[in-house]
């Protein structure tokens, strides 16, 4: 008995079947209606309900199939008269073009969702020595301003921030001024901070209105220990200028650790001079040198914004940080209206 030989698309079907399989093809990419063709036709096994399925002409899917086909280097489709059957190749490749199918319709129903979302999500990062607290009216007049303001903020060092906001897992930071910077982001200078020294009242530095960086040699410090503490990066360089090498001997994760070590007497601490100080505590400047850092805004560039993120941008940089702001050093009242600045109308 004489097995019917098994082809697609008559002699053109024969034809790729004897092609050599090292012949090279040339590259074609795969098309979303060719993936939508195929799982229709796979579901039908039928060339005309497919076709009428996809509101195209029968010629036109076939056409779409045999250039996925080709694209995919073997019969996808047995044809044997009325006869429609998966290749061996076809059933392969079925389950994985039915999660591109799936994973195309997902990415059309998030950017709807997107375009027609009730929120304005702000995801956030703060460097770990930056103080939340200078954030308090641009956050507040964004939830007057924008229905569904929604806001994310998590801490990181500045270059973890960087990363977060080159892959888009931040929309903003506030992070350090530093030499380095991708150029990717666009970044946007606020104000420049003192660091201070914390220590308990009955401590000698609480007696000074500043405190010189070479007295810091007989001190035991505090640190916080996080990578790429930005602090360390302002104060270690200027006293090992001064031939100081500081004394670490204990350490802490999380800010509140190193105040409770520091009204247990076990050194004293580094903190932003916009940091909130507990009660206990005293903050100092530091001169001979002074020690102080920039704090920069720092976003994406080229990227689309939500209301919520395009309204944070406005008005973080039409803000007006004064020269005010860095001359002063008391930390015992944490109200934002301390720190001298003005929100003014966000620019269009």
């Amino acid at each position: 008995m004489t097995t019917p030989s098994r082809g697609c698309h008559g002699g053109r079907a024969r034809e790729r079947m004897r092609r050599a399989p090292s012949e090279k093809r040339p590259h074609a990419a795969m098309e979303f209606n060719q993936v939508r063709y195929f799982l229709t036709l796979a579901n039908t096994l039928n060339f005309t309900r497919a076709a009428e399925s996809c509101n195209v002409t029968q010629p036109a899917l076939t056409r779409a199939i045999q250039k996925l086909e080709d694209e995919l280097g073997g019969l996808l489709f047995y044809r044997e008269r009325n006869l429609t059957q998966l290749t061996e190749l076809g059933q392969l490749m079925r389950p994985f073009l039915e999660q591109t199918s799936a994973a195309a319709q997902a990415a059309r129903e998030q950017a709807l969702a997107f375009k027609r979302r009730d929120n304005a999500p702000l995801r956030l990062g703060l460097d770990h020595s930056i103080a939340a607290v200078v954030l308090r009216p641009v956050l507040g007049e964004l939830a007057a301003r924008i229905k569904g303001f929604a806001l994310s903020m998590q801490e990181a060092s500045s270059p973890e921030i960087y990363g977060s906001l080159l892959e888009g897992a931040l929309d903003a930071g506030l992070a350090v001024a530093e030499a380095f910077v991708p150029e990717r982001l666009n970044r946007w200078k606020l104000y420049d901070e003192r660091i201070v020294v914390l220590c308990p009242p009955m401590h000698g530095f609480a007696g000074l209105d500043a405190v010189p960086i070479a007295r810091l040699a007989q001190e035991r410090i505090l640190r916080r220990d996080i990578p790429d503490w930005a602090i360390a990066h302002t104060i270690e360089p200027l006293a090992a200028a001064l031939g100081i090498q500081l004394q670490i001997q204990h350490s802490g994760s999380q800010e509140d650790h190193l105040h409770e070590m520091v009204k247990a007497g076990l050194g004293i601490a580094f903190a932003g001079e916009f940091q909130p100080v507990p009660a206990g505590l005293v903050a100092r400047p530091f001169v001979e040198p002074e020690a102080s850092r920039g704090v920069m805004l720092v976003a994406a560039a080229g990227r689309q914004h939500g209301p919520g993120v395009a309204g944070f941008l406005k008005l973080m940089r039409a803000r007006e940080w004064s020269a005010e702001a860095t001359a002063r050093h008391g930390h015992e009242n944490d109200n934002p209206d301390r720190l001298a600045v003005r929100v003014t109308s966000a620019p269009n």
